[in-house]
């Protein structure tokens, strides 16, 4: 047997969180573990905490990442002056996403860590960023609202949408499947915009 590459932190760092995302991938959460991630990279399960405090770490820095991925994603959707076009179009691209990664999906809000200091700054960040996104497509329509109620309806309305998705990926929904995500989304994003354009006229 020829000697196993040396690898440096970084790599090998890139080396666990790529197993670990193909792990999650092919069997869930519930199939990754030290153990498995170790015997995918062909290291000990010790190296693992050598480059992450824990499995909570890994999981974590995935979930950072999967925020980042969702973003750019939102980013790519053009916006107009429309902004009930602009919702259709934003809550597409997030129901598209999540189905395309359900494993993944699954994990983002599933896994939970102990108190508020475990979640690392660059995941709020990400999701302050998917607010500012929804929060500009949703501006044309509540054309009075102040800065603080936009972002307000800007995050209730991505806590719906990622409700929909959730579900949806899990494929536990007798009625709300990964096949009708997008009716319920519009469904919910029609009745948003309905309400919205309610509040302006008054």
């Amino acid at each position: 047997m020829g000697r196993r590459a040396v690898h440096s932190p970084e790599e090998l760092r890139q080396l666990i969180l790529d197993a670990s995302r193909t792990i999650v991938e092919t069997n869930g959460i519930s199939g990754l573990s030290a153990r498995e991630i170790a015997r995918v990279i062909g290291y000990s399960p010790g190296t693992l905490y050598n480059i992450f405090e824990n499995l909570d770490d890994i999981l974590l820095t995935l979930q950072v990442q999967l925020l980042g991925r969702i973003v750019d994603h939102l980013k790519g959707v053009p916006l107009g002056t429309n902004g009930e076009m602009n919702v259709d179009a934003l809550t597409h691209a997030y129901i598209e996403f999540a189905l395309e990664n359900k494993r993944m999906w699954n994990l983002l809000f599933a896994h939970s860590v102990t108190g508020p200091n475990r979640v690392p700054p660059p995941f709020h960040e990400h999701l302050d960023d998917l607010a500012c996104t929804v929060r500009k497509a949703l501006a044309p329509l509540a054309p009075n609202a102040t800065q603080e109620e936009l972002d307000t309806t800007a995050r209730a309305l991505f806590a719906g949408v990622h409700g929909i998705s959730a579900v949806a990926a899990s494929e536990k929904g007798a009625h709300l499947t990964p096949a009708t995500a997008q009716i319920y989304a519009k469904e919910l994003t029609s009745n948003f915009v309905r309400g919205l354009r309610s509040r302006s006229e008054h």
